[in-house]
């Protein structure tokens, strides 16, 4: 399965009258065209546990989350994973 090089997007949405807050976690690649899909988490350690599912360790996960925590928006450029990683958190269509 080839590896794909992109941008995973982390976005912070606070709670609303209709619906509660969650992070929604988008996959940003660098070249050619994939049919990504957003993935929305509920809370920081489910956040931090689908991180550590794409091969992060648990100290980086931890970090981002915390980054997500305090910024509401973040990027993490350089991620390299292969399609099948991405499609089975789904990242990817």
């Amino acid at each position: 399965m080839p590896k794909v090089m992109g941008t995973i997007r982390i976005t912070a949405n606070p709670a609303s009258e209709g619906a509660g807050g969650h992070f929604e976690v988008a996959f940003v690649p660098y070249a050619g065209r994939l049919n990504t899909t957003p993935v929305k988490v509920k809370n920081l350690d489910d956040l931090k546990s689908l991180l550590m599912e794409l091969k992060m360790g648990e100290d980086e996960a931890s970090r981002w989350v915390g980054k997500t925590r305090g910024q509401g928006v973040v990027l993490i450029a350089g991620v390299e994973r292969t399609e099948l990683q991405l499609k089975e958190n789904g990242l990817l269509a």
